[in-house]
């Protein structure tokens, strides 16, 4: 059987969008069941839409998946090799040159709009004397086109939907090299597949219209095709294609939201692929050993950020504390500000990942329910410390009681902080409202916020008792 070597071709031309991620997602899983060669390979060749850092990104984006490859290529550095094809189908009448001007093509796009039809380059140098163009070419700027058939249909085979057909009629003469001498993206991406020996081409869904013109430069080349998977759609739940205008669409934006690779990297493999009816959940390991390039549906995918959301929480939920400590401290240190981080570092990191595990959707969650760690509460008014009372003599009872209470602790452990309260409620005769209530706006500035318990262990006696303290000095 032939090995697997399947690709992810991204062009880095901005962060990496997670429909790209969850193709390159795909073939990493096909090639490690099929223990195939997982390829990477950068298509740099629209120089003008490059962006800095624009190939760390990509590959920063596979790292934090934990994609690892076996071989990386880019296409700016394989431009003879293109080249070298490009020349062979001008001399065996597949392809010509093209000297048309941009504002000659203008006009003809205008005058095809004017007129009512298909705006598409009209083949005026198809049939161009070839020594002609030879000697033209010396002194002129000019692109090289293919020539798609004119006649007939083109079958192509895929492996979801089965095979499609394509009417010529439809189809124009395409550039395949650029007037700067590099190819275009339908050209370079079936040389280097044949010469990469890539066994499956696993893409998404939106290059099944310019399936045709890559069967023909196989069929013109007289080369063997790969297996071809169009992945199906990612859509936003109103059924248009998820854009930014659904909120994060690209893997950077969703690791500064607080979400965990691993709950990313299971929740992307269901988005157009199943085991069954039933099964959700599954670690890499899993799923390597389970998929199924068969098993991949051909309609589109739902892209449901609350579904995420309840996926995320429940990777956090059912995380270690010691692996969830480290992923908010690796989260805090990439998007805290260096101040605040290190006031985070003034405590134990183990017990905060206690304190708010259980109340996290998101690592970004984490930040709000810390604050107090960093931020000293502030209040507007005396009202803003009363508001769980039931009068304000109740509120100086209850805080004046409170650190004689905490002051009695010998050993500051949340089972001691938390016996201490309840034993001062029933003395007081006050509801946990009041007394629980009015302890975590002073301790945390925060109607809802982790366990109060938990906060004042954390802060620490003195910290905790010095914050009562604050608030009946403001009263």
């Amino acid at each position: 059987m032939k090995e697997v070597r399947v690709r992810y071709a991204p062009s880095p031309t901005g962060d990496p969008h997670i429909g790209n991620i969850r193709s390159a997602i795909f073939n990493w899983l096909f090639a490690k069941n099929k223990k195939g060669k997982f390829l990477v390979r950068i298509e740099d060749t629209d120089q003008a839409r490059l962006v800095e850092n624009g190939i760390q990104k990509q590959k920063d984006s596979l790292k934090w998946f934990g994609l690892d490859w076996d071989e990386i290529y880019i296409q700016s550095e394989r431009l003879k090799i293109y080249s070298k094809y490009a020349q062979q189908l001008l001399e065996e009448g597949s392809a010509y040159r093209c000297f048309a001007t941009q504002e000659e093509l203008d006009k003809l796009r205008e005058k095809q709009k004017k007129s009512g039809r298909i705006t598409r380059y009209d083949s005026r140098y198809r049939n161009y004397d070839p020594k002609l163009s030879k000697e033209r070419s010396k002194a002129e700027p000019y692109v090289i086109r293919f020539k798609s058939p004119q006649k007939g249909i083109t079958k192509c085979l895929d492996n979801i939907r089965g095979e499609i057909k394509f009417n010529n009629k439809e189809m124009d003469d395409f550039i395949i090299i650029k007037s700067d001498g590099y190819p275009t993206y339908h050209f370079a991406n079936v040389i280097d597949d044949y010469l990469m020996n890539i066994s499956h081409v696993m893409r998404a869904e939106e290059w099944l219209p310019s399936f045709p013109k890559h069967v023909n430069i196989y069929n013109s080349l007289n080369w063997e095709m790969p297996i071809f998977v169009h992945l199906p759609m990612i859509l936003a739940p109103d059924k248009t294609k998820l854009s930014k205008r659904h909120g994060a669409t690209s893997v950077e934006e969703f690791k500064q939201a607080g979400y965990l690779n691993s709950a990313m990297f299971n929740f992307l493999v269901l988005l157009g692929w199943a085991l069954d009816d039933k099964t959700e959940f599954f670690t890499v390991e899993e799923l390597i050993k389970v998929f199924d390039i068969n098993k991949i549906s051909k309609s589109p995918a739902i892209f449901n950020k609350e579904k995420l959301d309840w996926f995320n929480g429940r990777y956090i939920l059912n995380s270690k504390y010691d692996d969830f400590a480290k992923e908010i401290n690796n989260y805090f240190k990439q998007f805290l500000d260096i101040k605040k981080y290190k006031a985070i570092q003034n405590y134990n990191i183990n017990d905060i990942s206690i304190m708010i595990k259980e109340r996290c959707k998101t690592l970004n969650d984490a930040i709000m329910l810390t604050e107090f760690l960093y931020q000293k509460p502030k209040f507007k008014s005396k009202y803003e410390i009363q508001i769980m009372c039931d009068n304000p003599e109740q509120c100086q009872t209850i805080l004046t009681s409170s650190i004689e209470s905490l002051n009695d602790i010998q050993e500051f452990t949340i089972e001691n902080i938390e016996s201490i309260l309840k034993s001062l409620m029933t003395k007081l005769k006050v509801k946990p409202k009041n007394l629980l209530g009015t302890l975590r706006i002073i301790i945390t500035n925060q109607k809802i916020s982790p366990p109060i318990f938990n906060c004042l262990y954390i802060l620490g006696k003195k910290e905790s008792i010095k914050r009562i303290q604050f608030a009946i000095d403001y009263l």
